[in-house]
């Protein structure tokens, strides 16, 4: 059973299914350790504390912390996702990125990148017939490219290639669930661990009761008054 981290997102599904097969998108130990570092970022900052210690352990602690969320930003942007493509789709995805979709000087070099990934793609070995299904591994970078591209792409009516393009959108969409989950991960655990860090510097002091007192005697103040009733017995 997959383990669910408290998170403000919900962790999204890890593995498609084909033919009622599951394919999973990241491999079972990098989902672990990925999950792992999130735990020991949080549990490290809620068996620590600085209130109350001096400047230098402060900054130990803030110095571990930081290490911890380093070394979880590092596996995660080196984790591979299985893009995973029947010989239909393969095929569509290549025609498109060749000969169908228009580039710029903005994204002409995104697409050289992508379609030599493709030719890579091709190397690794032919499909045997059109429900065969393949893995093909990508990096993070690499699917939001493919995404920036594609997704300014058109299609007229519900022909054979419509649905193509449905079916290798919601595969991106599907490894992209994966990607902001981990990447919403990192924003939140950079975010608490700033909080955790002004957790150790004591909350301005309010105004003493003293000081509101004495302010309020300004107000009615006995003498004046005393002073007052004089002034008008005099008068």
């Amino acid at each position: 059973m997959e383990q669910t981290i408290e998170t403000n997102v919900i962790k999204p599904r890890l593995s498609i299914t084909f033919d009622e097969t599951e394919y999973r998108l990241i491999t079972v130990e990098t989902e672990n350790q990925l999950d792992q570092k999130i735990s020991d970022i949080e549990t490290f900052m809620a068996s620590n504390h600085g209130f109350g210690q001096t400047d230098e352990y402060k900054d130990s602690l803030y110095g571990q912390a930081k290490n911890l969320w380093n070394s979880y930003a590092s596996s995660f942007k080196d984790v591979k996702y299985t893009f995973y493509l029947n010989r239909k789709q393969y095929n569509f995805l290549t025609n498109l990125l060749l000969t169908k979709l228009e580039y710029d000087v903005n994204t002409v070099f995104l697409a050289i990148e992508l379609t030599n990934m493709l030719g890579q793609w091709s190397e690794e070995g032919k499909y045997k017939g059109d429900k065969d299904i393949k893995g093909f591994s990508a990096d993070a970078t690499e699917i939001t490219y493919m995404y920036h591209l594609i997704a300014k792409h058109k299609v007229k009516g519900l022909t054979a290639d419509t649905y193509l393009f449905a079916e290798v959108l919601r595969k991106i969409g599907d490894i992209s669930k994966i990607i902001n989950y981990y990447d919403t991960s990192a924003k939140n655990l950079s975010t608490e661990i700033q909080q955790w860090v002004a957790s150790f510097e004591p909350e301005p002091q309010k105004e003493s009761e003293a000081t509101e007192t004495e302010s309020s005697e300004e107000v009615v103040s006995p003498k004046k008054t005393k002073k007052n009733k004089l002034e008008k017995v005099n008068d």
